[in-house]
């Protein structure tokens, strides 16, 4: 069994203003295969409300701990 090759690109979202990593598998691509399209749409389908919640959930809940913290 081959194993598959990996390569790990860092993305960058204008909207959020946060990088993010993408894995490509590279193990047999065709040969027209255009990585900087798919990265391209990788940045336009990245779901900047569901990061933003995502981001606001984890600020509280560090707050919150430290608020335990201090008691």
């Amino acid at each position: 069994m081959a194993s598959a090759e990996f390569r790990e690109y860092t993305l960058f979202c204008p909207v959020c203003k946060v990088n993010f990593k993408q894995l490509i598998v590279l193990h047999k691509l065709p040969k027209n295969f255009n990585v900087d399209r798919v990265l391209a749409d990788a940045v336009e389908r990245h779901n900047h409300q569901a990061y933003q919640d995502a981001q606001t959930q984890k600020n509280k809940a560090a707050a919150n701990e430290q608020k335990l913290d201090k008691t």
